[in-house]
């Protein structure tokens, strides 16, 4: 198992007990070392097959809630992927980390709970506005509290069952979510969002076929939705349908110019397609449109390394984390282009400048070492030692 270490949209130290695939959470954005199995094709996307088959994307917002603006994941999503060979790279589900998750579940319920005994009876005008108030604060559990209670003073607030598929969406519940948006699409059947916001789920969920029907539905409806052609460009992706993919992101940036989260993905989708030269090019402008985001810095780094420019690559890795961590992650993507003797002394240097970071960096260390041709007498082919460039 190979590690590259990942921080959160939210710029928090990487958490270095969490690996890909482990929980729902890391889907969304948190910070945490994904295991690398796919070099050739480059990052893929996580926060959704969300699976371990792609990398790490940025999806259309910048931090780890979406509000009202539909994306692919509750903040940075990525579609899962490493490198290597695919018998290196194993799921292992963080038991802390899941325990984490539904422990602070477990809160958002007592605190929604305490929120339902301590409500006043309002009119449903005066529990969509605190239910906006609250939304824009990011307390979604209690955004949802208060659009529940206007909708039961007054089904036939739409506007407040979209809001509240949103806010469901945004805690990652999408049956409760896609419970609303199917209802409003019953009483608004040519509503973009409704579409978008379904189109969305299923895409979450890996019904593809289905989120694409959605997703082009929406797209009919609003043909300027930057963020439905960004969801719809994330589909293709996942389909291994980087062309269309390609062509979906520059449609949603003619609507959306410099947005930087389609940019990463379009950066993503030009690296899977095996065109890094654009993928850098696209990186670079999303950089230069003012996201600083670690997955980001990630994603450029492991293309300049494509482009064996690995000056800049290690540059590039230290914007994303600290200096040993740049070093384990350039090891990484030296190992994806055969450079083991190099990744070698990577891998050491980054154990060399942080002992305690010995763990991660040691077994990345011994299957680099083991990458390195033997000759018939099991020794190296070659005396020279590698090094970190």
């Amino acid at each position: 198992m190979i590690y590259v270490i990942m921080e959160a949209e939210t710029h928090e130290p990487a958490k270095e007990d969490q690996l890909s695939g482990a929980t729902a959470d890391s889907c969304w954005g948190t910070g945490f070392c994904l295991t690398i199995e796919q070099h050739r094709g480059m990052l893929a996307v996580n926060d959704r097959s969300i699976t371990q088959e792609g990398l790490e994307v940025m999806t259309c917002t910048q931090s780890r809630k979406l509000f009202f603006a539909v994306g692919l994941a509750v903040g940075a999503c990525a579609l899962t992927a490493c490198w290597g060979a695919k018998d290196q790279a194993t799921s292992s589900f963080d038991m802390a980390e899941y325990r984490k998750m539904m422990e602070e579940q477990r809160k958002q319920q007592e605190r929604l709970a305490e929120a339902t005994v301590a409500t006043p009876e309002l009119s449903a005008e005066e529990h969509e506005r605190k239910g906006d108030f609250d939304a824009q604060a990011r307390n979604y559990p209690l955004a949802s509290l208060h659009y529940d209670k206007a909708l039961k003073a007054d089904p036939t607030r739409n506007s407040v069952r979209l809001k509240l598929g949103q806010t469901f969406l945004q805690q990652g519940l999408l049956d409760q979510a896609l419970t609303q948006f199917q209802d409003l699409r019953l009483r608004e059947p040519e509503s973009a969002p409704v579409h978008e916001g379904i189109g969305q789920i299923y895409l979450m969920q890996g019904k593809l076929a289905e989120a694409e029907k959605a997703l082009t539905k929406a797209i009919t409806l609003t043909p300027s939705s930057w963020q439905s052609h960004n969801l719809l460009g994330l589909l293709y992706d996942q389909e291994k349908r980087h062309t269309d993919a390609i062509a979906s992101y520059h449609t949603a940036l003619t609507y959306r110019p410099r947005e930087p989260s389609v940019l990463n993905n379009l950066g993503l989708a030009y690296a899977l397609s095996g065109n890094y030269d654009s993928a850098i090019d696209a990186y670079e402008q999303a950089v230069a449109a003012g996201s600083h985001s670690p997955k980001l810095y990630n994603n450029l780094g492991i293309a300049y390394v494509q482009r064996r420019r690995y000056v800049d690559a290690f540059n590039t890795f230290k914007k994303a984390t600290d200096e040993p961590r740049a070093y384990n992650n350039l090891g990484v993507a030296l190992l994806g282009v055969s450079s083991a003797k190099e990744a070698v002394a990577c891998f050491e240097k980054a154990i060399e400048l942080s002992p305690q970071y010995y763990e991660k960096a040691s077994e990345n260390l011994r299957i680099a070492r083991q990458s390195i041709p033997t000759a018939a007498n099991g020794t190296a082919t070659s005396s020279d030692a590698g090094s970190c460039p």
